[in-house]
């Protein structure tokens, strides 16, 4: 049997995952990190983490230039 484990615990271990096979992958976070749990990618890829601060509508158009 799996351990159930909270979406968001599994979403911030997702993005660690899927960094490894993308190195284009970043993150932008607005100043959740905590609680969206992508502090764990912030540690493993400090460089490609992005905290846009409570800003949502900056993290979009940032987001935009970058795509």
């Amino acid at each position: 049997m799996t351990d159930k484990i909270a979406t968001r615990v599994a979403y911030g271990n997702a993005l660690v995952e899927f960094a490894e096979t993308y190195p284009e992958l970043v993150v932008l976070d607005a100043d959740l990190a905590g609680a969206t749990k992508t502090q764990t990618f912030m540690d493993t890829y400090p460089e490609r983490f992005f905290d846009m601060g409570i800003s949502e509508n900056n993290m979009m158009g940032v987001a935009a230039g970058l795509a």
